[in-house]
């Protein structure tokens, strides 16, 4: 939990604005847009366990 706690604690507004993004193409187009829920889910867990470890805490590069 703690990397998918670091990743929403420093890119929240990203998340959030792909999310409402979504949303409104998907209320104004079509709902086939929401097919990309899933697709971003997978983005952010991923780089979330790339990026943070067990405390929330950035990995160091080396």
């Amino acid at each position: 939990m703690g990397p998918l706690r670091g990743l929403w604690r420093d890119t929240w507004y990203v998340w959030l604005g792909y999310l409402t993004m979504l949303l409104a193409l998907s209320i104004f187009l079509s709902w086939f847009f929401l097919l990309a829920l899933p697709a971003l889910s997978v983005a952010f867990c991923y780089f979330a366990y790339i990026r943070y470890d067990e405390n929330a805490q950035e990995k160091s590069e080396f």
